[in-house]
């Protein structure tokens, strides 16, 4: 009886082995340390979708502006924004063509791309081309500035943009002759009206059709 008693003990330290303690320990924490990381990985995920969801990128894809001019407009336009513009407005570009808040084109020719847009600042709608410069930059030219109308409880530009593609015929309303595009440029639209910049001689001729 006092040799089993005694042998209690002695088993229940080969149970308790240091190797099996050891085992012991890191299944535990390997199995935690892996439902940790699935978090992990589950709240990077998420993160970056809802980083994505809550972006500032139009509802309109077409609203969507390079980076580049993105990053040029918010170093020289602080306070810039794309104008609101009536349903009615918008819609008269078809989904497949350029505009109606931004073109891109080579408008003078120099086989660089080049940005129009229709910006809003304070209380007035503006049309800028801007064209890639030799260094990088952009040379800012101010085409219109229009005021803003009160429709539908909103300021809005009743002013839209496509691009006039190069070989385009249009009637000058000046000369009422025909012109034949000599290369991409940009039409500024309106009721019953467009006027169509063109890049002539070092700078934007105006070509206005309608009333």
């Amino acid at each position: 009886m006092n040799r089993i008693s005694h042998l209690c003990p002695f088993l229940l330290l080969l149970g308790c082995s240091p190797e099996k303690a050891q085992e012991n320990l890191t299944e535990a924490p390997i199995s935690t340390v892996a439902a940790e990381n699935e978090q992990v990985v589950d709240s990077v995920s998420n993160t970056r979708i809802d980083g994505t969801a809550t972006t500032t990128i139009p509802l309109d894809v077409k609203q969507q502006l390079p980076a580049e001019l993105e990053v040029h407009l918010d170093r020289t336009h602080g306070l810039w924004q794309l104008p609101t513009l009536t349903t009615y407005d918008a819609q008269r570009v078809p989904s497949e063509e350029q505009g109606p808040y931004f073109v891109q084109a080579d408008f003078n020719g120099d086989n660089k791309l080049d940005y129009a847009i229709q910006l809003m600042e304070r209380d007035s709608a503006f049309v800028y081309v801007f064209l890639k410069a030799p260094a990088g930059d952009f040379q800012e030219h101010l085409l219109e500035r229009h005021q803003l109308f009160d429709i539908e409880e909103k300021k809005r530009s009743i002013r839209y943009l496509t691009l006039a593609k190069k070989a385009d015929k249009l009637l000058d309303g000046a000369t009422r002759k025909k012109v034949t595009l000599p290369q991409d440029g940009l039409s500024v639209g309106a009721e019953n009206y467009t006027a169509t910049y063109v890049w002539e001689n070092g700078k934007f001729r105006k070509y206005e059709t309608g009333d």
